[in-house]
């Protein structure tokens, strides 16, 4: 009976070394290994908790996910002495020895909360103009004894552009792949092998679609206070897209009506592998490869749109703080070109058997045949061309009258 035999290489001993003691831990090792591995609350005794938002300035941006913080001094199951823990931090964070979002439970009637403990405002500015956001958090475990309600101002430091871009030209379908050569017919040990068939050609790429005009809007700006604030800029933005902007006074803020980026052209497709030479004597040749489809052309971007711009005329500020962008959608790049077919094997050749003990020399293979060439690719598309945007002072009060949040200056 065969011995079992110990590799003898230092990666396989570690291979081995891991697992056992994956095997020995458990469940646990992997969810460390992943960084999964929370703390558990089952069995702990919590003295005291915390919840705030995990970010320095403690307010909420109406535009802007926030993440919340538990922070709790517990004593785990075995242990003495208490020791701080708290959630993680961030998205697609390391979560060893971190509290698990799913032990509490958040709820605001100004926003939703994912697993992770993320808060997403509801956008509308006017919602929280005039009060604080509130939030409510528990402590599953313990509701009746750790439950809170915190309450935070808005903010609008986050807010710094409005509009947007057209739809972008649709993506150029790929090219479909060469048939492949027939293989040669075999020969004998008498006859040579049949040639192996071309491979057939790849198809082009598909162009890309234009992108679509930009959007065309009017936007009305001046300043207001609310609650909070006595001082902010307020733009209410009509046409195509309809919003609400509160910014900071001086904070720079960008109005787009973009043109719509061009569509990627195609990748031509491949070339046909060439067939393989018959065997034979000699042996047949290889086929050739298939040329690669060509790359399809990119789309042009579409052209930009239109953006009129009327601000109170008490605040000539105002111009050059709203910066007005009707630039034309991007070109769309161009499709690469197909691979070549791969070359056809020769053939073998088949030796007849000698006589009189002698050995018959062998008979010759297939040369190979020749690969595919590369398909050309596709040209890009054109840059849109820019649209119109204007500015001019004027009387906007009637534009902001049924706005009871704000106050006009």
């Amino acid at each position: 009976m065969a011995a079992n035999v110990m590799p003898s290489s230092s990666p396989a001993r570690a291979l081995i070394a891991l697992v056992l003691v994956a095997s020995a831990s458990g469940c646990g090792f992997f969810r460390r290994l992943a960084g999964n591995d929370t703390i558990s609350l089952d069995k702990a005794e919590v003295k005291s908790m915390a919840v705030d938002l995990r970010r320095q300035q403690k307010t909420i941006c109406p535009r802007e996910p926030v993440q919340m913080a538990v922070f709790a001094e517990v004593v785990l199951e075995g242990d003495k002495s208490a020791k701080q823990v708290e959630t993680w931090a961030g998205r697609d964070a390391n979560k060893n020895d971190k509290l698990d979002f799913v032990d509490f439970a958040f709820h605001s009637e100004q926003g939703k909360f994912d697993r992770d403990g993320w808060f997403a405002p509801n956008p509308n500015v006017l919602a929280t103009a005039g009060k604080e956001f509130e939030i409510k958090s528990v402590f599953k475990r313990r509701p009746d004894k750790f439950s809170f309600t915190t309450t935070y101002k808005p903010d609008y430091s986050c807010i710094t552009g409005a509009g947007g871009s057209a739809s972008p030209g649709a993506s150029g379908s790929d090219g479909s792949e060469g048939a492949a050569g027939k293989d040669g017919a075999s020969g004998s040990t008498s006859s040579a092998g049949g040639a192996g068939g071309d491979g057939g050609s790849g198809t082009g790429g598909g162009a890309g679609g234009d992108g679509a005009p930009g959007p065309h809007l009017t936007a009305f700006a001046t300043v207001v206070k609310t609650p909070f604030y006595d001082r902010l800029v307020a733009i209410t933005i009509e046409g195509d897209t309809q919003d609400f902007l509160l910014v900071p006074e001086g904070q720079p803020v960008t109005l787009r009506a973009n043109g719509g980026a061009g569509g990627v052209g195609g990748h031509g497709g491949a070339g046909g592998r060439g067939g393989r030479g018959g065997g034979g004597n000699p042996g047949g040749p290889g086929g050739k490869g298939g040329q690669g489809g060509a790359g399809g052309n990119g789309g042009n971007g579409g052209p930009g749109g239109t953006i009129d711009l009327v601000y109170d005329a008490r605040f000539a500020d105002l111009a050059g703080q709203i910066r007005l962008d009707v630039s034309g959608g991007s070109a769309g790049s161009a499709g690469a070109g197909g691979h070549g077919g791969g070359a056809g094997p020769g053939g073998s050749g088949m030796t007849p058997s000698g006589s009189s003990g002698q050995s018959p020399p062998q008979a010759p293979r297939g040369s190979d045949g020749s690969e595919g060439s590369q398909g050309s690719a596709g040209g890009a598309g054109r840059q849109g061309p820019p649209g119109r945007a204007a500015a001019k002072p004027g009387d906007v009060k009637e534009k902001f009258r049924d706005a009871p949040e704000i106050t006009i200056l």
